[in-house]
């Protein structure tokens, strides 16, 4: 573990303690930058836990996929897909290449793929997900490296940012290294607002300022930042959804700031928990067991 002592989206050393949570047996604590608002994780695991927590544990620990891909995960996987799929259209997006990071079980690749008629590949760590992927007929690596050289028009990024130690590195790498010149970036993330978001596997809880000032600190123009409950609720603001497109150069973040965090986050749980007990099949869709 490594305490986190600036803040991964300004720079800045001035953070407080902003909450803890007890998660797979450990205290997870995280802090709030005191001048962009970002939320983050300290300490966590450093990149070679990480690395190996997402090979052999992640799935079977949060995701309870263990020898199989549950009915579950895919049917949430399959209604993401289309709302995300649905998104791009809407946009007029023209896809011949696209790049999935963190495929889990391929349902977005497969729905890109029916939706544009477009090449699709795969990064996943988690073994079972890349094994189902793989049976489907799907091009899926462990990792990003692993990926042959080239630049996709489509790059996806859903539940994926939160976990990485470095988004805005990640981000600005992906623009320079993988992005087609005027090609789209979509990445989908819990909204600390709406989501119970604060977990041992999540290294940042985003809200719309900061996942937008994340995406601007990267090199990209955020064409449209929807916040929304799809594939698992009618009432709960659960999701960010960002659609970008590079922009060249070094870019300056949007502006964002730790005033009201703390109070957003906490009116959110409680609307949660109330949306909750008040109207249950709205605010949590039903799913298949198991």
């Amino acid at each position: 573990m490594i305490e986190v002592r600036t803040c991964a989206l300004c720079g800045s050393g001035d953070h407080a303690f902003f909450a803890a949570v007890h998660d797979g047996g450990r205290e997870v604590r995280y802090n709030l930058c005191r001048r962009c608002g970002l939320v983050f994780q300290s300490p966590r695991m450093t990149e070679e836990e990480l690395d190996h927590y997402y090979r052999q544990a992640y799935a079977a620990e949060h995701q309870g996929v263990r020898e199989a891909v549950t009915a579950k995960e895919r049917h949430v996987q399959g209604l993401r897909a289309r709302h995300l799929v649905a998104l791009l259209t809407r946009r007029g997006a023209q896809v011949q290449r696209h790049l999935d990071i963190g495929s889990s079980a391929g349902l977005l690749m497969q729905a890109v793929a029916e939706a544009f008629g477009a090449e699709t590949v795969g990064v996943e760590p988690g073994e079972v997900y890349r094994r189902h992927a793989s049976a489907s007929g799907l091009t899926v690596y462990a990792s990003l490296e692993e990926v042959p050289e080239g630049a996709f028009d489509l790059v996806t990024m859903s539940h994926v940012l939160e976990h990485l130690p470095d988004p805005v590195g990640y981000l600005r790498r992906l623009r320079q290294a993988r992005l087609a010149e005027g090609g789209w970036l979509l990445v989908e993330v819990p909204n600390l607002f709406g989501h119970p978001s604060l977990e041992l596997p999540h290294l940042y809880a985003f809200h719309p300022a900061t996942l937008r000032a994340t995406l601007e600190a990267a090199g990209y123009r955020v064409e449209q930042l929807k916040v929304h409950g799809v594939p698992r609720s009618r009432l709960l603001p659960l999701y960010l959804t960002a659609l970008a497109r590079p922009v060249g150069g070094e870019a300056a973040p949007g502006r964002s700031s730790a005033r009201g965090v703390r109070l957003r986050w906490r009116l959110g749980t409680q609307w949660r928990r109330w949306a909750s007990r008040l109207a249950p099949g709205w605010a949590w869709l039903p799913v298949p067991e198991g």
